[in-house]
């Protein structure tokens, strides 16, 4: 229920158990690596490290190439199906066994086969299009060229200029020969023969006309001829795609053998890369990071399984230099952990708010939602999530969290008699009662949040209240441990008085049996308040000083107050899911009413609204449950930006480690 306590620590070991500290490292994960400033010689076997690491990067490199290139034609994996399963020895021994590099070279020879293919096909496709236009020149396209006398311009022309144009040539001499190619909605292609005496005059009506001259390719025989060719070369590209990605289904069928190959080259990647921050000397070198202070007898009884050549000594952290942050909470509690990490981790020395937000924030949450069949709903689909797939620690936290919420849901959907927007006259009597009041409700129900929304209101109020002061008593015990304990308890302490005073005279008064100690709460506010007014301003120089500033400090409740009226949102957000369920079953039974297919339509609506009410409501509901922490609750004591641990560890991206 805190932060664990971290130590910087400084390992020296023999450089030939090198590789195997490491591996220990790596496999216990205990260990945030950090970079030795010291410069030191630069060894021959550095040279040889470093080769090794571009080579391991160069093979993890192509191993994503691979996947990538295959991850089109493998079988898809079904909803319920998890990762890639193995264990650590059954990995290594994969990467051993499986001849990766020879899937990696078919896979590099088809890829280069799919680009040419693919590049043929829109280029032979380009030409068919650029030249479809002329398929009807019976002319073989070799003999297309200017003689001694005579000038050959083909090109393209507006339809709506293309009369203009043969007008205006004609008018300039009768030996210009013209032949319309082609004609479509807005082009007319054509060829014009003329003498080379007139080309200054013809070359200047063409401008005018903005005529396009085509740029025909080089081939001997006809445009229909070489538009068949570029078809049938756009067939032979096809044909030849069709068979790459024939052989790449082949090979997907290996995906997951390369996935396990890519994690292990993962590991010895990173591993490369973390033995570079060494530090190092002919014959020993020096790891330095950070560790739990629990897990350094762990790490040492590991290292003395391989060896006895090694030390382990506490460090001090340089200047400037924070330990990073591990939240350290109970199996129970580890789910919270995924709301306060949205918000940022506390700084090394603040509290962490974890323990402390989780029974507000499930709280809010079924408040937000408030339904019964809805949470039973959510409970479910995250259990089954759970126990089907094997989620990534920081998912499955979530994961858990919102199974948590369905199941706090439930019952807060029960005492508010929320079920998927029913009411009781739309139920069997045998599931409801009269209340007293002659009001029909659930079984379980005690709350009616429709008819009696002024009671919700004062809920949420009281429980943002409740939470407003626990946060000013936690950075109390914040400011008490870290900062002068004088002005902790004289800055935030009267405050806490204040406080905990209001609160106590509006119980009082609210409440018939305590209404004799109203008057208590009543001295205990005014006592509060000049209190602050003594003590917010004593650091000022001046008399005058002093009084102002603690007369103005008085402020600070409007604050306060405004924080607590946020909560306000936990009631309009309950009664909006209920609303929005109650729409939906008004409108299914509308249809409900059409011949025939009613029923079916009745049973979409009602099915498909209640699960857009559902999702949408839920996603509100964690929403403000998390700005109410953040904004209302963590501003009071936590400042955050706390460096999170980042172990040197056996990261995985695609398999599933078994123990």
């Amino acid at each position: 229920m805190a932060l664990a306590e971290m130590k910087k620590i400084q390992l020296l070991a023999v450089t030939q158990h090198k590789d195997k500290i490491l591996d220990i490292l790596q496999n216990t994960g205990a260990m945030d690596v950090t970079e030795i400033n010291e410069e030191s010689e630069v060894k021959p076997e550095s040279y040889k490290n470093l080769t090794k690491l571009q080579k391991t990067e160069l093979t993890y490199a192509n191993l994503e190439f691979a996947i990538n290139l295959l991850s089109d034609y493998g079988k898809k994996k079904g909803l319920f199906d998890g990762p890639i399963e193995a264990t650590l020895k059954e990995v290594i021994e994969k990467e051993k066994e499986f001849d990766y590099e020879s899937i990696i070279k078919e896979c590099t020879k088809i890829e280069e086969n799919l680009t040419k293919a693919k590049n043929n096909i829109t280029t032979h496709e380009n030409n068919i299009l650029l030249y479809e236009a002329w398929k009807k020149l019976d002319i073989d396209l070799q003999v297309i060229s200017d003689t001694d006398h005579a000038k050959v311009v083909i090109g393209s022309v507006k339809s709506t200029l293309f009369n203009s144009l043969i007008e205006k040539t004609h008018k300039i001499s009768d030996l210009i020969s013209s032949d319309k190619i082609h004609e479509d909605a807005t082009e007319t292609y054509l060829i014009l023969i003329f003498s080379k005496e007139l080309e200054e005059e013809i070359s200047k009506i063409l401008s005018e006309h903005k005529f396009s001259e085509a740029d025909f390719p080089k081939y001997n025989g006809k445009m229909s001829a070489y538009l068949a060719e570029q078809s049938e070369k756009v067939k032979d590209s096809k044909h030849i795609l069709t068979e790459t990605e024939k052989e790449l289904t082949k090979l997907a069928k290996s995906s997951d053998d390369l996935k396990i190959v890519h994690d292990y080259f993962q590991w010895q990647k990173e591993k490369l890369e973390t033995g570079r921050s060494f530090g190092e000397t002919d014959h020993t070198f020096v790891i330095q990071g950070w560790i739990a202070d629990a897990n350094i007898p762990l790490l040492e009884e590991r290292l003395e399984k391989e060896t006895k050549e090694f030390e382990i000594s506490k460090i001090k952290a340089e200047e400037g230099e924070h330990p990073p942050v591990v939240l350290k909470n109970s199996n129970f509690m580890t789910p919270f952990e995924a709301v306060t990490k949205v918000y940022g981790l506390p700084k090394y020395n603040e509290l962490d708010p974890t323990p402390f937000l989780a029974i507000f924030f499930i709280i809010y949450f079924a408040l937000c939602l408030t339904d019964a069949g809805y949470g039973i709903i959510m409970f479910v689909i995250m259990a089954l999530a759970l126990k089907k797939f094997k989620l990534p620690e920081g998912i499955r936290n979530m994961v858990r969290l919102l199974m948590y919420a369905g199941i706090v849901t439930f019952f807060m959907g029960a005492l508010f008699g929320g079920w998927f927007g029913l009411t009781p006259d739309q139920v069997p009597d045998a599931i409801t009662y009269t209340a007293d009041n002659g009001e029909k409700l659930f079984i379980f129900q005690k709350i009616n949040a429709i008819t009696n929304p002024i009671f919700v209101l004062i809920l949420s109020l009281a429980l943002g209240f409740i939470q407003v002061l626990l946060g000013v008593v936690m950075k109390l015990i914040h400011d008490f441990r870290h900062n002068d304990k004088k002005d902790a308890i004289l800055e935030t302490g009267t405050w806490v008085l204040m406080l905990s005073g209001i609160g106590f005279f509006i119980l009082a008064s609210a409440v018939p049996s305590l209404n004799s100690l109203a008057p208590v709460g009543k001295w205990w506010v005014l006592i509060a308040t000049g209190l602050l007014i003594l003590t917010q301003g004593r650091k000022s120089p001046s008399i005058i000083g002093k009084a102002a500033s603690g007369i103005l400090s008085l402020y600070g409740l409007v604050g306060y107050m405004g924080d607590i009226l946020s909560y306000s949102r936990l009631l309009a957000l309950g009664l909006a899911t209920a609303i929005i369920g109650l729409a939906v079953n008004t409108v299914a039974a509308l249809v409900g009413g059409i011949p025939y297919i009613g029923w079916l339509i009745m049973a979409v609506v009602f099915i498909g609204g209640h699960i857009f009410n559902l999702l949408i409501n839920s996603l509100g509901s964690f929403i403000h449950s998390g700005r109410l922490q953040f904004v209302e609750f963590f501003t009071k004591f936590m400042e955050g930006g706390g460096q999170a641990f980042k172990p040197f560890s056996k990261k995985t991206k695609y398999v599933y480690i078994k123990k």
